[in-house]
C-alpha cells in the first residue's frame, strides 16, 4: 500500500510529509522545553519548523531537477521519516540552517553538467557553502565536493578554479567587518573552528542507538550496492552518481566532526542516504520487500517515540 502511494508525486503527498515535519517538531518543542513562552520564541520555532519542511521540498527540487531517481516520492519519505527518526535534530536550529546552505550548494554543483553561466553556479555554490559554515564549521569540508564537480564539468577553462577562493574570502571579509561592527573584536574568528568530540557516549541510549543503528544499516546495504552499481550505469548517469557517493561520504566526515555528539549530526547523512535508497528501492522487483522496507522506515521513529 504505501508503495503504490509514495511510487507517485501527487500534491497530498508532499502536504502529509509536511504536516508530519511541522507537527513532530511542535511536539518535540512542547515536550522538552521549560522556557516561558512568547511570541518572539514561538515564532523563532514556527521558523525553525517551516525550514524543516523547506528542506524536504529543497531536496525533492534537486532530485527532480537532475533526475537522480525516477518520478516518485520516495526520497522525501525516506527523508522526513529518518529526520523525524532523529527529534535531536529539532533543538539544533544552526545545523537545520546550515543544511539548506549545503543542499543549495549541492543544487548549483549538480548543475555544472552546464556550461552556461557557469562562472555564477561556481560562485553561487562557494558562497552558499561559506554561508553555511558560519552556521556549522565543517561546512566548508563540502567545498571538496565542489571541486571534484568542477573538475569534471565540461570546457577547459582553468581560471574557474579561482572563483571558489573569491567566493569564499568575499564573504569570510562580509563576516568578518560583520562581527567587528557588531562585538567590535576579531574574537568570533578563534571560536569559529570548534573542538572536535569524540564523546559518543550520547549513543548509549536506545531512542538514539536504534535509529543510528538503522541508518548505518541502510547506508551500508544499499550504500554498496549503488557503489558498485555506478560502473553499470548509462555514461550520462555516473557523473551524478559518482557525486552522490563522495556527498554521503563527505557528509559522514562532517557529522564525525561535530563539536558535540548528540545525534543531530547525523541528520547530515539523511538527504544523499535517502536518494541512495531511493534508488534501490526502484531497482528492487519483490514488491513485499519494497513494503517491508517501507513499513521498517516508517514505524522507526513511532518507536523513536515510545522509547522517549
Amino acid at each position: 500500500m504505501l508503495t503504490s502511494f509514495f511510487s507517485k508525486s501527487n500534491p497530498i503527498n508532499y502536504l502529509i510529509l509536511g504536516i508530519l515535519i511541522f507537527a513532530s517538531y511542535f511536539i518535540v518543542f512542547f515536550s522538552e522545553t521549560e522556557m516561558v513562552l512568547t511570541a518572539p520564541i514561538i515564532g523563532k520555532r514556527i521558523g525553525l519548523g517551516l525550514i524543516a519542511v523547506f528542506a524536504m521540498l529543497l531536496l525533492d527540487f534537486i532530485i527532480r531537477k537532475n533526475h537522480l531517481t525516477k518520478n516518485n516520492t520516495y526520497g522525501i519519505l525516506f527523508f522526513t521519516l529518518f529526520l523525524l527518526a532523529l527529534p535531536t535534530v529539532f533543538s539544533e536550529g544552526k545545523l537545520l540552517v546550515a543544511s539548506i546552505f549545503i543542499l543549495l550548494s549541492f543544487r548549483r554543483i549538480l548543475s555544472f553538467r552546464s556550461d552556461k553561466n557557469s562562472e555564477k553556479k561556481i560562485l553561487d555554490a562557494s558562497l552558499w557553502i561559506t554561508l553555511a559554515s558560519f552556521f556549522y564549521f565543517w561546512s566548508l569540508l563540502f567545498f571538496i565536493v565542489l571541486f571534484v564537480g568542477l573538475f569534471r564539468k565540461p570546457g577547459d577553462n582553468y581560471k574557474e578554479v579561482l572563483i571558489p577562493f573569491v567566493g569564499f574570502c568575499a564573504l569570510f571579509t562580509l563576516g568578518t567587518v560583520y562581527y567587528f561592527i557588531t562585538t567590535d573584536s576579531f574574537a568570533w574568528f578563534f571560536t569559529w573552528k570548534p573542538t572536535i568530540s569524540l564523546d559518543f557516549s550520547a549513543y548509549n541510549q536506545p531512542q538514539l542507538l536504534i535509529p543510528v543503528a538503522v541508518l548505518l544499516t541502510f547506508l551500508v546495504w544499499t550504500g554498496l550496492w549503488f557503489f558498485f552499481k555506478i560502473a553499470r550505469m548509462q555514461k550520462k548517469e555516473r557523473p551524478n552518481a559518482a557525486l552522490i557517493v563522495l556527498t554521503l561520504v563527505v557528509c559522514m566526515v562532517m557529522a564525525l566532526a561535530s563539536p558535540e555528539k548528540t545525534g543531530a549530526e547525523v541528520f547530515l547523512i539523511i538527504s544523499p542516504l535517502a536518494i541512495i535508497i531511493t534508488n534501490y528501492l526502484e531497482n528492487t522487483k519483490e514488491f513485499w520487500f519494497k513494503e517491508v522496507l517501507l513499513w521498517l522506515a516508517v514505524l522507526l521513529p513511532v518507536l523513536v517515540f515510545f522509547l522517549k
